[in-house]
């Protein structure tokens, strides 16, 4: 894979993304805010945890960043670990944007809210101090990225994500609509 198509892969999820932001109030707010923090998502799980999966199955043979032959079998597990607990973390939060995003819930909201912004502080991290991603930085990252790519479909992934969540931005107390069935109290249950 090379820059070029990494590049015209990130434009197509751009593209995706615009039409459901502009097609948002047709759709429902909350609807096209679900679909596009799991766009988000998508293209964040494959940089990271499903990246990670792969190098940590593979040795340099198969591909230069693989480091399965090239690590201890301890350090390798933590590797899969991690990839594991990163994949299950993001097909999580999916199904949190899936269902309660779309029914305008406000705690999913902030939980996604949340982890939004432990994902831009990661990113922003690593590419800064550790692996520039092709982008033209100063120092160490900078070196090491260089001539590489990858900060495409992060940036994509972290701006449609950033999207989904002003577009389903839950409304203020004092603006909120009544509430929906699904939302109303339970009634009281008589004492036993």
């Amino acid at each position: 894979m090379n820059s070029t198509t990494i590049t015209v892969w990130a434009l197509a999820w751009v593209l995706v993304a615009a039409v459901l932001v502009a097609t948002a109030g047709r759709i429902g707010r909350y609807r096209a805010g679900a679909w596009l923090v799991v766009i988000g998502l998508f293209l964040l799980a494959i940089e990271e945890p499903l990246l990670t999966l792969w190098l940590a199955l593979v040795g340099p043979d198969g591909d230069p960043d693989g480091l399965a032959t090239l690590v201890t079998p301890m350090a390798r597990a933590h590797a899969l670990d991690a990839a594991a607990y990163g994949g299950a973390a993001a097909v999580l939060l999916c199904a949190l944007a899936l269902t309660g995003v779309r029914r305008g819930e406000h705690g999913t909201w902030r939980v996604l809210a949340w982890a939004f912004a432990v994902a831009v502080l990661v990113e922003a991290a690593t590419t800064t101090l550790v692996f520039s991603r092709g982008l033209p930085l100063p120092g160490a990252a900078g070196d090491a990225g260089a001539g590489r790519f990858g900060w495409q479909p992060l940036a994509v992934g972290l701006l449609s994500w950033a999207a989904g969540l002003v577009v389903a931005r839950p409304a203020r107390v004092a603006e909120r609509v009544p509430a929906a069935a699904h939302d109303a109290p339970m009634a009281e249950v008589p004492p036993m």
